[in-house]
């Protein structure tokens, strides 16, 4: 079959989507959504395995400044792992007998019990993907063969959401809400995109196909939806934010009631407590797009902006904002894209813009997906470690602080090529 260049062009628009998505949380830096086909459903396979052998994690402390540090010293395999398939009928988490330490990605240590049993809940401090398995604690849910981990989040209840597209074929990105156990409980459509309430009650959604944004509970349940142009913006409590550009707007849905209130362009995010929006927008100076963002108040009417920083010389690291910190102190985003599709990290202090960690030159921290801890000291982060940084070829799981003082959670790996580009094996969520 011969490849046409519009379906190159659609390809790699959605490749490049899903990277620009999967820094941190809820919205993508392209406003526009992609249309493609919608890859069959499948209901994942999934084995609860457990670590024969754990890892042994090597702690590194990782100074700023990449290009002057020696080369790395070996790092453990991976841990292996036995499997049994399931019944058909359910899906049942098994922990194998040992004593041997395991590491989550926040680099607490666990140890699993000798003789019984001992199921454990994915948690947004332990869970992470490598490959097709989503880990956390002692278990590893296999999802089906094949499967790339695009972003996923943990829900209230210990389940799921899961964007990912298969490594074979053409790369069909989609949407899933998984139960605890890892079984599809719901699926929410092809590309588009999600964001997840913090307590993780609810999911807002909309597929890249369609123009309806649904708001989903954790089992799969539909909760509302409404039939909007606008794209996914953030979910707190029971109202959802709908971004959207000029001359529009955004929206905010009250999803019980139905009622809206219109509010900025080009909303990203919403601080815990609803009182702040982070917008962000790209602007042309020059023939060149340069990032903007700012910061305006909920509370107050006509949204006053309190902060912002827009084009080359008040944003020079084009900081593009996705998230609020847990206790809404600081904006988490990235600092720009790199051609190969990995991120610089970055945190700006809300209250005055200053830049807390990225930046340029010493200051790249650079990966795909991460999340700031619930510390606002600490983060998670999937890292390219590779010498130099472009093109990317090695992916690690690392734990650091602010200060980039930084530890290895997992070890480091050669990342898998698809359709030309390079994708990280380890995925961490919102």
């Amino acid at each position: 079959m011969t490849t046409t260049n519009h379906d190159d062009e659609d390809e790699l628009q959605a490749l490049l989507r899903r990277r620009a998505a999967a820094v941190e949380v809820s919205g993508d830096f392209a406003q526009v959504a992609v249309t493609r086909r919608h890859r069959t459903q499948r209901t994942r396979s999934i084995v609860a395995v457990s670590a024969v052998a754990a890892v042994a994690s090597i702690a590194l402390a990782v100074p700023a400044l990449w290009a002057t540090r020696g080369s790395a010293p070996p790092v453990p395999a991976l841990p292996t792992a036995t499997a049994s398939s399931p019944s058909p009928a359910r899906s049942v988490a098994s922990t194998s007998p040992t004593t041997s330490p395991t590491t989550s990605p926040t680099g607490r240590p666990s140890t699993a019990t000798t003789t019984e049993p001992s199921p454990s809940v994915a948690t947004r401090a332990d869970a992470y993907a490598f490959d097709d398995t989503i880990r956390f604690g002692d278990t590893a849910l296999r999802l089906e063969r094949g499967t790339v981990v695009e972003s996923f989040a943990v829900l209230s209840n210990g389940g799921f959401v899961l964007q990912s597209h298969l490594s074979s074929g053409s790369s069909q990105s989609e949407m899933e809400i998984l139960s605890p156990a890892g079984r599809t409980v719901r699926t929410l459509g092809a590309s588009g995109a999600y964001a997840v309430s913090p307590d993780g009650t609810r999911v807002l959604a909309k597929a890249g196909t369609g123009d309806t944004l649904v708001v989903y509970a954790p089992d799969g349940t539909v909760v509302g939806q409404r039939r909007d142009t606008r794209e996914v913006g953030a979910i707190l409590g029971g109202t959802a934010y709908l971004s959207g550009g000029p001359p529009e707007g955004s929206l905010a849905w009250d999803v019980a009631t139905g009622a809206t209130r219109p509010l900025p362009a080009h909303l990203v995010a919403v601080s815990p407590d609803g009182t702040r929006a982070a917008l962000g927008w790209m602007v042309t100076t020059g023939g060149q797009d340069a990032a903007c963002w700012a910061v305006v108040d909920l509370g107050t009417p006509g949204f006053p902006t309190t902060i912002q920083r827009c084009g080359p010389h008040e944003n020079p690291t084009m900081f593009m904002p996705t998230a609020f910190s847990s206790r809404g102190t600081y904006l988490v985003g990235s600092n720009f894209v790199d051609g190969g599709f990995w991120f610089s990290a970055g945190v700006v202090r809300v209250g005055d813009g200053t830049l807390v960690l990225g930046g340029n030159g010493d200051a790249v921290v650079s990966g795909w997906t991460w999340h700031l801890d619930d510390d606002e000291s600490t983060f998670v982060i999937s890292r390219n470690t590779s010498k130099p940084l472009s093109p990317a070829t090695r992916n690690a799981l690392q734990h650091c602080s602010l200060s980039l003082a930084c530890t290895a959670v997992q070890p480091e790996v050669t990342l898998h090529g698809q359709g030309g580009f390079t994708e990280p094996r380890y995925v961490l969520p919102r």
